[in-house]
């Protein structure tokens, strides 16, 4: 089987950064699935992950990411990771590995982050990382994010907003990629959360170092969640992207625990 699959997936983890927000310094569990179905010869997939922070007493957060997916070939992906204290934010860093041999995911993935409070309702987040692929292929990319809460309304419910921007540098011939991507998200007191996620840009790789794809995209992502205790709630999430080479279209649900 050809590496063509390499990144052929915009999406792979289907979880909603719109909620992302709400959860900066709490630990969880959420437990995802979703399905994705795919134009132009590319496979269909099913996904389940597991993503989770653990808050150890000391401040110190724990991150652990599962990962499983069916597709032009079955990848299975381990993530390990912490945020400690650093100065006015918090400094993260995660490494992951996964057994794919095609390069529909990467053989390592390093990741060094840092986040900090702008103001009592603005977070801003940055993080540089380093993907390897097999075949002797890699790429860089530099991810920046600004989270705003806006003030509570009558109701007593709230918009959270995100922009969300990244190039990506590929280590052969192919152009610099990059993303770009609001988010709005509706918090309501009743527990019934609705947003939306828009975004564009250019998935840029390499089949090999001389065979560079470069991919246009838009997307939209709608989502909404519910809150059936202080400890739980579930999520629902849909996919809809076009690209030049394929379209993508796909729901998942997933579950989230408080800890």
């Amino acid at each position: 089987m050809s590496t063509s699959i390499r990144q052929a997936l915009l999406v792979g983890a289907l979880l909603p950064i719109g909620f992302a927000a709400s959860a900066q310094d709490k630990g969880f569990v959420q437990l995802t699935y979703g399905t994705i179905d795919v134009t132009n010869g590319y496979s269909d997939r099913d996904y389940i992950g597991l993503n989770s922070r653990f808050v150890m007493s000391s401040g110190t957060a724990i991150l652990l990411d599962i990962s499983a997916q069916d597709r032009e070939e079955n990848v299975t992906s381990v993530g390990i990771g912490a945020e400690v204290s650093a100065g006015p934010g918090r400094l993260r860093f995660s490494i992951e590995h996964s057994n794919s041999d095609l390069g529909a995911a990467p053989d390592w993935k390093y990741a060094l982050g840092y986040r900090y409070n702008s103001g009592p309702s603005t977070i801003l987040d940055f993080e540089i990382s380093r993907v390897k692929y097999e075949g002797d292929i890699s790429a860089t990319s530099l991810r920046g994010e600004v989270v705003r809460y806006f003030p509570e309304m009558s109701n007593g419910s709230y918009i959270v907003a995100q922009l969300r921007a990244a190039v990506t540098e590929p280590s052969g011939a192919a152009d610099t990629g990059y993303d770009v991507a609001a988010v709005a998200t509706l918090i309501t007191k009743g527990g019934l959360n609705i947003g939306a996620e828009i975004g564009f840009g250019q998935i840029s790789y390499d089949l090999t170092p001389l065979a560079p794809v470069n991919n246009d995209y838009t997307a939209f992502k709608p989502f909404l969640s519910y809150r059936l205790s202080d400890n739980a709630e579930v999520i629902l999430r849909g996919e809809f992207v076009n690209t030049d080479l394929y379209d993508l279209t796909g729901a998942s649900i997933g579950i989230k625990f408080g800890l």
